[in-house]
C-alpha cells in the first residue's frame, strides 16, 4: 500500500499502521483472527468510495476513458485483505497450483517477467528455424505508448 494514497471511509492513512506497525499489530491481530473464528466481516469494512478522476490534459471530456476509477477502502479491511493475499499467493506457490507459464499476481510472474519469457521463446524458436504465430489482443490499451509502426516491423521480422 502507498503511504500517503487517499484514505477510504474512515480516514485512516495508510503510513499511520506502517509507522505504528509495532504499536496495532497486537491488538489488530485478534481482531483479524477473530473475522475468520466467527466468519463474520464488518459492515463498516465493507464500505467503499468510487471516485472518478479527471485524467489530465485530456481536451474533451465527453469521450469514453478520460476519467479514471479510484476506490477508497476502508483502510483496516485493506490491510486484512493484502495478508490473506499473501497468505494465498504463499499457499498457491508453494502447492505449485499454477502452471509455469502463468502470469500475474506472484513473485516473478510480473508484466516485464511475462516479456521476457515471450521474448526467449521467440527467440529461441526462430534460432530453430521454426515458425512463430502469436495472437496479441488489445496491444494499445496494454501498451498505450507502443509505437504500431515498430512493434508490426519487429513482428514481422
Amino acid at each position: 500500500m502507498g503511504p500517503y494514497k487517499a484514505p477510504g471511509a474512515n480516514g485512516i492513512a495508510n503510513i499511520v499502521f506502517m509507522q505504528c506497525t509495532g504499536l496495532l499489530v497486537p491488538h489488530r491481530g485478534p481482531i483479524y483472527r477473530a473475522t475468520f473464528m466467527l466468519k463474520t466481516y464488518p459492515k463498516q469494512w465493507k464500505e467503499s468510495n468510487i471516485v472518478f478522476l479527471r485524467k489530465p490534459s485530456k481536451p474533451n471530456y465527453m469521450l469514453p476513458n478520460v476519467h479514471r476509477l479510484i476506490a477508497l477502502l476502508n483502510t483496516i479491511a485493506k490491510i486484512l485483505s493484502a495478508c490473506v493475499v499473501e497468505d494465498l499467493v504463499q499457499m498457491v506457490e508453494l502447492h505449485g497450483l499454477l502452471p509455469d507459464n502463468h502470469f500475474g499476481c506472484g513473485p516473478g510472474r510480473t508484466t516485464t517477467d511475462l516479456l521476457h519469457y515471450i521474448t526467449k521463446y521467440i527467440k529461441d524458436t526462430c534460432r530453430k528455424n521454426e515458425v512463430v504465430s502469436a495472437l496479441l489482443l488489445d496491444i494499445k490499451s496494454a501498451f498505450p505508448s507502443v509505437m504500431l509502426e515498430c512493434l508490426l516491423c519487429n513482428m514481422r521480422r
